[in-house]
């Protein structure tokens, strides 16, 4: 890499702006302020307002002012005057080239009527003298979050390494340039970078069993973070929309973290967008913290600064090549190897894998127990079943007996393959059927859909399979980033809202967690944003529902994208052609997925 100047651009929330402006007017969780120590004569705020103005930020505030004096004990004076006030504030660097402030260009006063009313002038006297002093300390300073990240690189290289920084980041960090946008202010922050010798470039090893049974130690800590922030900003409001924003973010993270050190695809390399990602989208909704009373919330945010990085992991990405830190792959493995030693929040490790009824209704999902309705199974299927060998069922308990039962540790072969795929179908369409009954939620034009989409994800994710192996040792089908099962569900994705055990051993649990995750995408997500809409209607919730199930919510519109790569490609239009299959009550090719005939 050359060296120069890498310039990184981040941006402050006119929400982080307004925070930071309310606490300098000392305004009250209310969002209520009073300036002034003498009641005679003192200011009251409320009702603030913050937008940008060309190349200003615009601050609005109801004021109520009280101007008198004090005559035997007590105030007298005028009425009250009652108004806005408007402020327009110039950001501009310091001279340090580390930090941000907002200049006062101007500050008026206009009554509720537009009127200039007598008082007009003294409360600008006022105004000036107790709102102006106070808005000129408001500054964004990155000479201490800078310092934090010289300590943290410090750390991960070790004192003694012979890439130590011969200056700090900052000696050779500046603000470069500011620029005001709708949605707040941007910053360009420009890094000096010396060249850095890539000749000798290797590639880090796999990581070794202990190794990678750390990482899982570290991954914990990872998920575990991102659990609690979102937990509490989703428990912090009442909005739907935010809540599943929330956990579309939290899945999403799960995924390319189950997926991360697993994949070997030179193609394919899902680190780096990660921590960046996450961050970008996670940044906006951390900020509200700072507003929002979470007395139970104890956040050590450098390990916000692993997880995603913040901006300071953005320097990071930028600097990496310099440091042997790049956002890859082998770059996450040898930051792992770096911060195995460092000593994490207990709190966060290891996350529980356990089901947390509370998690489960935070983010809408059914706390009841499922059972598994009970079937009538023929009496030829018992026998078949019974010369198996794989068990033996009383006649007397046919009528009784549920598919989930009957499929319990039961191996598909060429010889019962027919009666499988029957007792198979049989638990999906009740199951789907099941779900109608207890969930009012699915518009009714689509609830005819919802069985064949149920099958095609079943089919193609595990080819309508349970367990797999013989029929003496049954083993449930596990895919190689450990997902489970007929629906194929990943537990370290879906814990606190599965029971992991289950999923296992339950095969109609398996499959009524597989269905509540495809209506979840389809209603929470794919119709909330409008995938309906779209040239070809009502088709692409189910191609939606099914690309968000197999990817997470950030593949929800992969299917209609003209840049999906062409495996992702592949995998929905296997998928669909499974689909069209099912809804016009036909079984797709079954040698798709079994070796048939003799």
């Amino acid at each position: 890499m050359a060296a120069g100047e890498v310039e990184i651009p981040l941006l402050a929330e006119t929400s982080h702006l307004q925070t930071a402006i309310s606490r300098v007017l000392e305004f009250d969780e209310n969002g209520k302020a009073t300036l002034g120590q003498d009641p005679c004569n003192r200011i009251d705020l409320s009702d603030m307002k913050m937008a940008t103005e060309d190349d200003k930020l615009s601050v609005d505030m109801a004021v109520a002012a009280t101007t008198g004096v004090r005559v035997f004990g007590s105030c007298r004076g005028l009425t009250p005057w009652q108004g806005r006030l408007a402020l327009k504030l110039m950001p501009q660097v310091t001279e340090s080239g580390l930090a941000i402030e907002f200049i006062p260009t101007s500050i008026e006063l206009s009554r509720l009527d537009n009127s200039p009313g007598i008082l007009s002038k003294p409360v600008q006297v006022i105004a000036d003298a107790l709102v102006l002093p106070r808005m000129k300390t408001v500054k964004i300073d990155l000479g201490g979050p800078l310092n934090e990240l010289d300590g943290l690189i410090e750390q991960l290289l070790g004192p003694n390494s012979t890439q130590s920084v011969e200056q700090s980041l900052v000696q050779r960090t500046h603000i470069s340039r500011l620029q005001t946008e709708e949605t707040g202010l941007k910053a360009w922050i420009a890094f000096q970078v010396r060249a850095s010798d890539r000749s000798h470039k290797y590639s880090e090893p796999v990581l070794d069993a202990d190794e990678a049974a750390q990482w899982q130690t570290l991954e914990d800590e990872l998920d575990g973070f991102l659990t609690t922030i979102i937990s509490v900003l989703a428990e912090s409001t009442d909005s739907h929309v935010l809540r599943m924003e929330l956990l579309a973010i939290l899945l999403d993270a799960r995924y390319a973290i189950a997926e991360a050190l697993t994949t070997d695809d030179p193609e394919s390399d899902p680190v780096r967008e990660l921590f960046l990602t996450t961050w970008e989208r996670l940044r906006p909704l951390m900020s509200e913290l700072e507003g929002m009373d979470t007395p139970g919330l104890e956040v050590d945010y450098k390990l916000a600064a692993f997880i995603a990085g913040g901006d300071a992991l953005r320097a990071l990405d930028a600097l990496g090549p310099e440091y042997g830190l790049e956002m890859t792959r082998d770059g996450l493995r040898r930051l792992a190897r770096l911060l195995l030693a460092g000593t994490a929040p207990p709190r966060f490790t290891p996350l529980p894998l356990e089901v947390d009824e509370d998690f489960r209704d935070l983010f809408g999902f059914d706390t009841g127990k499922k059972s598994a309705p009970t079937i009538e199974v023929t009496q030829s299927l018992v026998e078949t079943v019974s010369l198996l060998g794989t068990w033996l069922m009383p006649v007397a308990h046919a009528a009784t007996i549920s598919p989930a039962e009957a499929l319990k540790g039961m191996v598909p072969q060429r010889d019962n393959l027919d009666d499988y795929l029957d007792l198979v179908a049989s638990l999906l369409q009740e199951q789907s059927k099941k779900w109608l009954t207890e969930n009012k939620k699915m518009p009714a034009r689509l609830t005819e859909r919802l069985d064949p989409l149920v099958r095609a994800t079943a089919w193609k994710e595990s080819c309508w399979r349970q367990f797999s192996g013989s029929t003496k040792n049954p083993q449930v089908l596990r895919s190689a980033v450990g997902a489970v099962g007929m629906m194929q569900i990943n537990g370290r994705v879906w814990r606190k809202v599965y029971d992991l055990d289950r999923l296992v051993d339950e095969v109609d649990y398996n499959v009524n967690a597989g269905i509540d995750i495809l209506t979840h995408y389809m209603i929470d997500y794919a119709i909330r944003r409008g995938e309906h809409e779209q040239p070809g209607g009502d088709d692409n919730l189910i191609k939606a529902s099914y690309a968000a199930y197999n990817g997470g919510p950030g593949q929800l519109a992969r299917y209609r994208n003209e840049n999906t790569p062409a495996r992702l490609r592949s995998i929905d239009n296997t998928f669909w052609s499974y689909y069209t299959s099912f809804n016009s009550g036909q079984l797709p090719d079954i040698s798709s997925c079994y070796v048939v005939g003799r």
